[in-house]
């Protein structure tokens, strides 16, 4: 997990970046996903952010087809998956940044 002055880096930067405090932070957590495959309810977890928090970002990311959901499977969760995308670089370049500052 990331420290406080880190992650208020983070969502200073993506304050900066998208208008919203938590875009970043998701981003990274979907682009750091080995398999590509998420839930909004593991993204809170590891971001240790509200889901009610992270709704409209992730909303936002399925919107733009950064993230596609999965089709329903017996499961209680909603699967999403990450598709290819020069976004997850930028992102992890753009929270690089942000920690040298």
């Amino acid at each position: 997990m990331d420290t406080l002055p880190q992650v208020d880096a983070l969502r200073g930067v993506s304050r900066s970046a998208f208008g919203q405090s938590y875009r970043l932070e998701l981003m990274l957590a979907i682009a750091r996903s080995e398999d590509g495959l998420c839930t909004l309810t593991e993204l809170a977890q590891q971001t240790g952010v509200a889901m009610s928090s992270l709704q409209r970002p992730f909303q936002s990311l399925v919107d733009v087809g950064l993230i596609s959901p999965v089709p329903d499977a017996d499961s209680r969760y909603r699967y999403f998956l990450r598709n290819p995308s020069a976004a997850w670089t930028w992102a992890v370049e753009l929270a690089s940044a942000a920690q040298a500052r």
